[in-house]
């Protein structure tokens, strides 16, 4: 467990796709919130959950988005100035609706940051692709984010790329599953999670 990083579960999403905000939808009889607060908790001392919607953050702290309407980008500046004002060195950032993610692959993104910004798993089938919403970045980063936050593309992945990301390959996220970063969007995905954390497989 370390004291270097906070730990921040976004939970502010309006999830469009999944027809209204996911976080407090239970997966496997444990809110998505609640679920991604518990599996912080194992890896990082201190977390807080970034939402402006009414949430259950599980005994969290709670802390709003700084910018309106920024999506993801907004909940990880409002992080990192929680973080730089608790004396934290960065974030180790966990989307709600990733319930499959549990501490080991945490502990291994939370280990990979070394020199860089900010460092992020690579996600299944390569093609250089990335999950930003389970990721770390390091205090130094919110200067770049508060730029982005006023410029048209303020997707996380664009963010990774301007400060240099490292990814984190495969062989470093120990024996977490493939599947370990669905991302629950659909009802379909839900069901998907739910079979996984029924037979056992989440880690």
């Amino acid at each position: 467990m370390t004291s270097k990083l906070l730990g921040a579960v976004l939970a502010g999403g309006e999830g469009r796709r999944f027809g209204g905000p996911k976080a407090d939808v239970p997966v496997d009889g444990v809110s998505m919130v609640g679920r991604a607060v518990a599996t912080l908790r194992e890896v990082v001392r201190e977390v807080v959950v970034v939402s402006s919607r009414p949430v259950d953050p599980m005994g969290a702290g709670i802390i709003p988005d700084q910018t309106p309407d920024a999506g993801p980008l907004g909940g990880l500046e409002a992080a990192l100035l929680q973080a730089a004002v608790s004396g934290h060195e960065g974030v180790l950032l966990l989307a709600c609706d990733l319930p499959l993610v549990g501490p080991e692959l945490l502990t291994a993104v939370g280990s990979a940051l070394g020199e860089a910004q900010a460092a992020a798993p690579a996600r299944a089938g390569g093609a250089g692709g990335i999950e930003p919403l389970c990721a770390v970045y390091h205090v130094d980063v919110l200067s770049v984010v508060q730029e982005h936050l006023k410029s048209p593309d303020r997707s996380l992945h664009a963010l990774f790329h301007a400060v240099g990301g490292r990814v984190i390959p495969a062989s470093e996220l120990g024996s977490s599953p493939t599947h370990a970063l669905l991302n629950v969007n659909t009802s379909q995905d839900l069901r998907r999670a739910e079979a996984a954390l029924a037979g056992g497989e989440d880690h």
